[in-house]
């Protein structure tokens, strides 16, 4: 088997140029190592640090570098003298990667490095998926009879469709609206998903969730082509929702922030 892999020209012939277009097969595999943003449970153990992620229920080492001294400091803030060994809900952007062995004789080991620590969030765990009002089945318009009034109007962040009302221009007070349709953003109750528009084009993307803490990821789209103005505006939209670190609902109003706390999109329903 070929240890070199070309690119080829359309007729399958080899291309002509001065870039480097081969890639060769590494000796040993060399393992992926995941930059991600993080939301689990820290604990301090005897065995060392460890973190178990929300999301995917795995359990990792907790590497003693990189952020690690904020992260320590966060749980001793929250949890009393003598708590160690209890879970707190921490959020991050950390890297998993192989480590040394802790002791002599044993093999690498697959670590959590914080590479940037978020927060701290003193509650009860990893937050369970939020379950939005569903209208009646036999009149979309009518509300279920059975369903409380509060329900009716306090909004989930999952699972409710949310339309956009405005967003806040770049290093100004001024609030640019749609030009045309509004956009809309659907946070799935059953997974890390979302999707909506641009006002243009189809989006479909994943989210991490953690308390107040919000981010968007891996984000696609369709590659429709728009009226100028609807085009401009869909490339702003994009950008503040890959800026996006926070929430907050008030009513019936979604806000959504970046990691200083300043506003970048409002949402209604």
């Amino acid at each position: 088997m070929d240890a070199v892999l070309r690119k080829l020209d359309l007729e399958g012939q080899p291309i002509r140029s001065g870039p480097n277009d081969r890639l060769t097969r590494l000796a040993v595999p060399e393992p992926i190592s995941p930059r991600l943003f993080l939301a689990g449970l820290f604990r301090l153990l005897p065995q060392g640090p460890t973190m178990q992620q929300c999301v995917t229920g795995q359990r990792l080492l907790v590497s003693l570098e990189g952020d690690y001294k904020r992260l320590l400091q966060a749980y001793r803030s929250v949890l009393p003298a003598g708590g160690s060994g209890q879970p707190l809900l921490v959020n991050m952007e950390g890297l998993i990667s192989q480590r040394p062995a802790a002791q002599p004789g044993q093999g690498p080991r697959r670590a959590l490095v914080v590479e940037a620590f978020g927060r701290a969030h003193p509650g009860p765990g990893c937050p369970q998926p939020q379950m939005a009002f569903t209208p009646n089945a036999s009149n979309p318009m009518a509300s279920d009879q059975k369903t409380s009034p509060t329900h009716r109007t306090q909004p989930t962040l999952r699972g409710t469709a949310w339309k956009l009302q405005a967003l806040q221009a770049p290093n100004s007070p001024t609030l640019i609206n749609p030009p045309g349709r509004p956009p809309e953003l659907l946070l799935a109750s059953d997974s890390e998903r979302f999707s909506g528009n641009s006002g243009c084009n189809q989006l479909l993307g994943g989210f991490q969730l953690a308390g107040d803490q919000l981010r968007f990821s891996k984000l696609v789209s369709t590659k429709m082509a728009c009226a100028a103005d609807v085009m401009a505006f869909e490339q702003q939209y994009l950008k503040a929702l890959d800026q996006v670190r926070q929430w907050n609902i008030d009513k019936r109003s979604l806000l959504l922030q970046d990691g200083v706390g300043r506003s970048l999109l409002l949402y209604r329903l």
